[in-house]
């Protein structure tokens, strides 16, 4: 539009110019008989008539430009003349684009859009000491070394489908898949993560109500800590943060505009998956006991928390399974209830202030990771006096959780966050006492302090330290220093 107002100006000094030049020549060189006042009426009509024809011409140059001036603003929002020329401007423009680019991304297929979206993630880390797992450690291990190192398989591609009708509902659907999912069995596989998936499923939104079927975040105890550290499995896992992303049928549906009560029926995840099973699919102990998981939430939340302008929510979940133990070959077994219940949050405390977490308390949680990834013992004895007696099977009882508080500085225009978190899960002494005196974890507590700055909405630099102390039943307390350095860029 500036373009073409500029055009048009020149246009009309010019002819004004040429007008000009040529009355002045007229003048110079009248005809005979015709006087100077003369000449100058008709050049003045003259000149008056070119500027009707170019109103005229003008008007229709608009009209054929508006579409195309919708769309160039559209591309461009954020770039004006007037914007002072700094590092931080240029960003801010480099972010606007970004972020339109990301809105233009996709593919139309009839009524339905495909979106392809993802974070690439790159993690450079030390371990002072043994760990379960060396990139995301979950607790200190009992045996073992430290090392330091470097993966990019926390790394997550994901495609979104939207805009589909069924009835009055809209269908949406997100597959989503990482890297987790272990190492080929060659010299150099830490570098070939194998793809897991995440997330699959199908939702159908209603005004009020949702139905999802598909493979996602279980309802029971939902919340997780900020890091980029830990991104593949949740920060505090097997430290008081209960997670699963299960098979399940879930409906969730809101009451007012403040509560939100949610039903699911999940995929039995008892966490004790048969071993040398690599490819093909055996049965578990919540299986084997034909009962599925049974899991419920009701939540309030308020997108004014305490007078902040953002969003807190407070919920509380219940969880319900089964686990068979089979006895030998045979088909009998002992029965063992999976329960849980748990309280989260997610407050701003302050508009720089944020608190979140979860407390719980149950028993055969291992498939969550709770118990310190452990959810029965096979094998439970009681004493006797002196005497040790086996009495089969017992779920492994549980209690803990962990909180979070974010502090963001008034500093680098809201971009960079400091994170302290701790973590507690102290299964209960008693169901750890067993025939063959197995080494149990009985304690593990975790302390986090990370940061994240976010250089552009898509590009983010993080570090972490973690310290793990970790109590077992016979050999005792082992500790372990995590430290990571990290980067993701989300598209």
């Amino acid at each position: 539009m500036r373009l073409l107002s500029a055009i048009v100006i020149s246009l009309v000094f010019l002819t004004i110019f040429a007008g000009a030049q040529a009355i002045e020549k007229k003048v110079d060189t009248p005809n005979p008989g015709t006087s100077a006042d003369d000449v100058l009426q008709k050049r003045v009509e003259q000149l008056e008539e070119q500027l009707a024809a170019i109103k005229i011409e003008l008007a229709r140059i608009k009209e054929q430009a508006k579409p195309a001036e919708k769309n160039t603003s559209a591309i461009k929002p954020a770039e004006r003349p007037d914007e002072k020329t700094s590092a931080v401007s240029t960003a801010i423009k480099t972010e606007n684009r970004a972020q339109t680019d990301q809105k233009q991304l996709g593919i139309d297929l009839g009524s339905v859009r495909l979106t392809p979206y993802g974070t690439l993630f790159f993690n450079a880390f030390s371990n002072s000491g043994a760990v379960n797992n060396n990139d995301v450690p979950l607790f200190a291990a009992a045996s073992g070394q430290g090392g330091t190192s470097a993966s990019a398989r926390q790394t997550r591609l994901g495609l979104r489908f939207e805009g589909a009708r069924l009835g009055t509902a809209r269908v949406g659907g997100v597959i989503e898949a990482d890297f987790f999912g272990g190492f080929p069995t060659v010299g150099i596989g830490e570098n070939f993560g194998v793809v897991r998936v995440r997330s699959a499923f199908v939702k159908l939104d209603w005004e009020r109500t949702s139905l999802t079927l598909g493979q996602d975040w279980m309802p029971f105890a939902p919340v997780n800590p900020a890091s980029l550290a830990a991104a593949a499995i949740p920060q505090l896992a097997a430290a008081g943060n209960n997670w699963a992303r299960i098979p399940q049928i879930r409906v969730d549906h809101k009451i007012g505009n403040h509560l939100t009560i949610t039903g699911a029926i999940l995929a039995p995840q008892t966490g004790d998956h048969p071993s040398g099973s690599t490819f093909f699919l055996q049965p578990n102990s919540g299986a084997i006991s034909r009962t599925p998981f049974l899991q419920s939430r009701i939540a309030f939340a308020d997108k004014d928390w305490l007078g902040t302008k953002k969003l807190g929510t407070i919920g509380v979940s219940a969880h319900y399974g089964q686990s068979k133990i089979p006895l030998g070959t045979t088909s009998a077994g002992s029965e063992v209830e999976s329960v849980g219940i748990a309280l989260d949050w997610n407050i701003p405390l302050h508009r720089r202030v944020g608190l979140s977490g979860e407390g719980f308390f149950g028993r055969n949680l291992g498939g969550f990771q709770a118990g310190i990834f452990q959810g029965v013992n096979t094998e439970f004895a009681y004493r006797d006096g002196s005497t040790i007696r086996p009495a089969g099977a017992r779920a492994i009882g549980t209690k803990g959780g962990w909180a979070q508080i974010g502090f963001t500085p008034d500093l680098f225009k809201d971009r960079w966050t400091l994170y302290a978190s701790v973590g507690l899960d102290d299964p209960h002494d008693q169901d750890l006492t067993s025939v063959s005196r197995f080494n149990f974890r009985s304690r593990n507590l975790a302390l986090a302090f990370n940061t994240i700055y976010k250089v552009t909405p898509q590009l983010s630099f993080g570090a972490e330290y973690r310290r793990f102390v970790t109590q077992y039943f016979v050999t005792g307390r082992r500790t372990s220093q995590h430290i990571n350095l990290a980067a993701a860029y989300s598209f």
